[in-house]
C-alpha cells in the first residue's frame, strides 16, 4: 500500500499537468476574444478599400472613354454627358453621379462625381475623376 505522502504527491502530480493545461487554454481563449475583432475590422476595412478603389477605376474608365470620344469621334458633348451618366447610373457602384462635359481651348475635359456606397453605413467615400483628352483636327500646313 501506499502511504499518505506517496498518494498526496502522486495526486499533485496528476493534477498540476492538468491546470497548466487549462491555463495554456484559457490564455489562448482570451487572444481570440481580444484578437478576433480586430481582425474583423481589418477585414471590413480591406473589402471597403477594394469597393471604394473600383468604383474610382470605373469612373475613371468611363471618364476617359467619354473624352476621346468627343475629342477623336466629334460626338456632341451633351450626348457625351448623357451617356457617361447612364453607364454609370446603370451599375450598383456608385450612387448620385454627375457628369459634366466642357471643350475649351482644344481640350475636352470631362467631370464625374459621384459617392461610392459603404460597407457600413456612414462609410461612403465622395469620388471625383477628370479626364483630358486633346481634340484632333485638320491642320493647315
Amino acid at each position: 500500500m501506499h502511504s499518505t505522502t506517496e498518494r498526496s504527491t502522486g495526486l499533485a502530480r496528476r493534477v498540476a499537468p492538468d491546470r497548466l493545461a487549462d491555463d495554456r487554454g484559457s490564455s489562448s481563449s482570451i487572444a481570440m476574444v481580444l484578437l478576433a475583432p480586430v481582425m474583423v475590422v481589418l477585414m471590413f476595412l480591406a473589402w471597403q478599400a477594394a469597393l471604394w478603389n473600383h468604383a474610382r477605376s470605373q469612373a475613371r474608365v468611363v471618364a476617359q472613354d467619354t473624352a476621346v470620344l468627343v475629342a477623336r469621334s466629334g460626338l456632341d458633348a451633351g450626348a457625351a454627358e448623357r451617356s457617361a451618366r447612364s453607364a454609370l447610373e446603370s451599375d450598383d457602384d456608385l450612387d448620385g453621379v454627375s457628369v459634366s462635359v466642357s471643350t475649351a481651348n482644344g481640350l475636352v475635359t470631362v467631370t464625374v462625381r459621384a459617392e461610392a456606397p459603404g460597407v457600413v453605413r456612414g462609410t461612403s467615400s465622395i469620388i471625383d475623376v477628370q479626364a483630358v483628352a486633346s481634340i484632333e483636327q485638320w491642320a493647315q500646313l
